[in-house]
């Protein structure tokens, strides 16, 4: 896999996850049927830091492949870390309807992928370019 392709990849991975983010809205974007007044404002405000790490990882993954690469596994991480939560009755005392637990696994798979790519772009760029002395102390 090359550098471009697992930046593409994460590009298309965090659209994905943006998508069902929206689709876990309440109605009538979204599946979420549980009444949102049980959420405290600290799951309220980790949502929000997660999308934020999730659109800022776009840019980055181009522009400092290394941040990038960290905010593309830090959104995974938080996403993983909310779907357990949510399952775990941490977030809302109700159990989560079937749909909506599916719609949160493929959120999990997608955070998944997304920490594969993202750990992917700086794994498949090798060694810097060194000059002539350099790889010659390096040999």
């Amino acid at each position: 896999m090359t550098p471009s392709s697992a930046k593409k990849a994460v590009l298309g991975v965090v659209v994905v996850i943006l998508l069902l983010t929206v689709l876990e809205f309440p109605p009538p974007i979204g599946f979420e049927t549980r009444p949102q007044s049980d959420v405290s404002s600290f799951w309220l405000v980790f949502f929000l830091a997660i999308v934020v790490v999730e659109v800022a990882t776009i840019p980055l993954i181009y522009r400092r492949p290394s941040f990038g690469r960290t905010f593309g596994i830090l959104a995974a991480s938080l996403n993983i870390l909310q779907i357990v939560a949510d399952q775990a009755h941490m977030m809302q005392p109700e159990a989560a309807p079937f749909g909506y637990s599916v719609l949160e696994g493929m959120v999990g798979v997608a955070s998944l992928a997304l920490a594969y790519f993202s750990w992917m772009v700086m794994a498949t760029q090798g060694p810097p370019n060194l000059s002539y002395k350099e790889a010659a102390v390096h040999a």
